[in-house]
């Protein structure tokens, strides 16, 4: 079968399957939908008479309550008007006349105004003064209103209740003017005509004019008849109806029975002071004539069969039509892939099939561009890849050069740091001096320096520089030597060593950087240590019973940032086997593969386990204790210590006094 065949059939197919699934889904729609419609218009109904039921409950009882409010408010406006006339020293006459014209022209049936005991001295009705009292048995109308005297509430309103053959209803407020009870009363007969005009017979009425509904029942929850109405041909509930009604009291919830070809639905009534859930205090019924649904459906589908027919034959007729319209484009398209495989391909063989504005001819013209741009990028492919490779060659030989120019920046910024270093450092029993200094990866210019001053005195430095490479390393070349130029001034303290290097670093380096720096003139006799920082940590004392001290932080900011700055200076005593240990923030701040710091509690621990070791054996120490903390290859930053033991005088110890890089 050719493409063309069963595209017709393909279609056939569908139409005739779209055809039937209308069909059956119209028929099973409109049943659906019908008795959805019944079944909704009798729950509404049932709901509606339970709704009304429920309205001649709670309507007179919302009346009561704002007729309670408009009690309030006369008695507020009785309040006030006997305050205004007693301080107008009106006599009480007058002002129980005033009160029997407010009564008698429209206001409440009953005012009671009490003096400051609870004796109602002022009052419409005829009669003794009555004195308000807290018994509720003696006075049940009185009693609730005897704490307004202390304003303790301040307006009380109480339910409707008989008294002498009528309905009453009474509400008070405290005094305005002085502690009294002002209590007005009304008449609320009326409420029982307002329950009746708003009960259920009018709405049963309704429902039957509307001649939907058959018949309307109103039941208690035990089955018992209450209120009912029902058409002219319509009987009485069934047993099993009323078991059904009692049934959906109980579970308060709405329900549906069909019997035969009626349908009888059933809503609660809810009881006082229940929403719509809950069980209710009665049940609604209301029973409709349902319509025989399958006339109605099968009406529908007689309708669809016959449109389904119609549709099929212009489907067919219009795949027909379709399939051979779509088909010649695509013969094209192949006869041009064939002569695109044998190397003769000819554009103007899909001028018809371009002149299309579907699907079809984006393709043809798509495909024309195509075999047109492929000749055309076979012949560029070659000159464009020999290009490429020529200019990935050229990158390459210039990224080789740059890293063998950063290589030899760094192998020249590694001489610059070591050749700066002591060569040796001072010996003696005194003291034994240790220098140790690890290059990073990339050189930062870090280092340290003994100066010996004369055969008592030492300057001892530690400093570190900002930067990588060649810069730093003449930046600290630039540091020692102006450290070293203050020193060699006659009576030079490490504040002001560090001021004058601070002075000329800041006037005369050519690069924007700084430095720290730590500075500390040592008597190898006294031990006597006074010191001076520049942004540089503190060192640490270790004692001889292996405790860790950090000496006081005194000094200033970094060498290099500003000019003019003068630097404190602290003193310190190293006793006899005492250690002092200094190192740049390299030692801190080597980072494991977690990127935790090395810091100074660690640093504490290992100085703290040296105890008792010599100068260099501690410095070692420290060194495996970062690299063990770092890592293989972790070392990022420059790693400088110097350490200083004073010894016992008369010690017989061979000199170790060392420097290693």
């Amino acid at each position: 079968m050719t493409f063309q065949g069963r595209l017709v059939l393909l279609i056939s197919g569908l139409v005739t399957l779209a055809v039937a699934l209308v069909t059956i889904l119209l028929a099973w729609t409109t049943h659906s939908a019908i008795q959805t419609r019944v079944e909704a218009d009798s729950r509404a109904a049932a709901t509606l008479l339970a709704r009304s039921a429920t309205l001649a409950r709670e309507v007179p009882r919302d009346v009561e309550a704002l007729l309670g409010d408009r009690l309030l408010s006369e008695a507020t406006l009785a309040a006030h008007l006997v305050a205004v006339m007693e301080a107008g020293k009106a006599p009480v006459k007058a002002v129980t006349d005033r009160l029997k014209a407010v009564a008698d022209g429209g206001g409440p049936d009953e005012i009671w105004v009490t003096d400051n005991r609870g004796r109602a001295y002022l009052h419409n009705i005829p009669g003794p003064d009555i004195t308000f009292g807290p018994d509720a048995r003696a006075q049940p109308r009185q009693a609730p209103y005897y704490g307004l005297l202390n304003r303790a509430p301040e307006k009380v309103v109480t339910d409707a209740a008989t008294e002498g053959g009528k309905l009453m209803k009474f509400a008070g407020v405290a005094g305005v003017d002085k502690p009294r009870i002002v209590q007005v009363g009304a008449d609320v007969r009326r409420l029982g005509d307002i329950a009746r005009k708003a009960g259920v017979d009018g709405v049963m009425a309704s429902l039957l004019a509307g001649g939907t509904v058959e018949g309307a029942w109103l039941l208690e929850r035990d089955g018992r008849l209450a209120v009912h109405a029902t058409g002219p041909s319509a009987g009485p509930l069934s047993e099993r109806a009323v078991e059904a009604a009692k049934a959906a009291a109980a579970s308060g919830e709405t329900g549906l029975l069909r019997e035969g070809d009626r349908l009888i639905a059933f809503a609660p009534v809810p009881a006082a002071g229940q929403g719509a859930a809950g069980q209710g205090a009665g049940i609604a019924v209301v029973r409709l004539p349902a319509e025989d649904l399958s006339s109605v459906v099968g009406r529908h589908v007689k309708i669809g069969v016959l449109v389904g027919l119609l549709v099929l034959a212009a489907g067919v007729y219009g795949a027909v039509r379709f399939a051979r319209s779509q088909m010649a484009p695509i013969e094209r398209l192949g006869e041009a892939v064939a002569a695109v495989e044998a190397g003769r391909f000819n554009p103007f063989t899909l001028n018809e099939a371009m002149e299309r504005n579907d699907e079809m001819g984006r393709l043809a013209r798509v495909f024309r561009s195509m075999a047109l741009e492929a000749s055309y990028r076979e012949e560029t492919l070659d000159a464009q890849l020999l290009m490429r490779t020529a200019e990935l060659e050229t990158r390459t030989e210039k990224l080789a050069a740059a890293e063998h120019l950063i290589e030899e920046e760094q192998r020249a910024a590694r001489d610059v740091q070591a050749n700066l270093l002591p060569q040796q450092l001072p010996a003696g029993r005194d003291s034994q001096f240790f220098g140790l200094l690890v290059p990073g990866p990339a050189v930062s210019g870090d280092f340290y320096d003994v100066i010996e001053l004369d055969e008592r005195h030492c300057l001892l430095v530690v400093a570190g520089v900002s930067g990588w490479g060649v810069p730093a390393a003449f930046l600290m070349l630039l540091v020692r030597g102006a450290i070293r130029e203050a020193a060699a001034r006659p009576g030079m303290t490490p504040a002001a060593i560090l001021a004058a290097a601070n002075d000329r670093l800041c006037g005369q380096s050519p690069f924007d950087g700084f430095a720290t720096a730590f500075v500390a003139l040592y008597d190898r006799e006294t031990g006597m240590l006074s010191h001076s920082s520049a942004g540089n940590r503190a060192p640490c004392r270790i004692r001889a019973d292996g405790s860790v001290l950090t000496l006081a932080d005194a000094g200033g900011p970094a060498l290099g940032v500003r000019k003019g700055i003068p630097y404190g200076e602290a003193v310190a005593r190293l006793e006899q086997e005492d250690t002092l240990f200094l190192c740049t923030e390299g030692v801190l701040r080597a980072v494991n593969a977690q990127r935790e710091p090395f810091g100074e509690e660690r640093l504490a621990a290992v100085l703290h386990q040296g105890r008792g070791l010599s100068a260099r054996d501690r410095s070692e120490l420290l060194l495996r204790a970062v690299e063990a903390h770092v890592g293989p290859g972790g070392q990022t930053g420059d790693i400088v210590c110097l350490t200083v033991r004073r010894l016992l005088p008369a010690a017989e110890l061979a000199p170790e006094s060392e420097a290693a890089v």
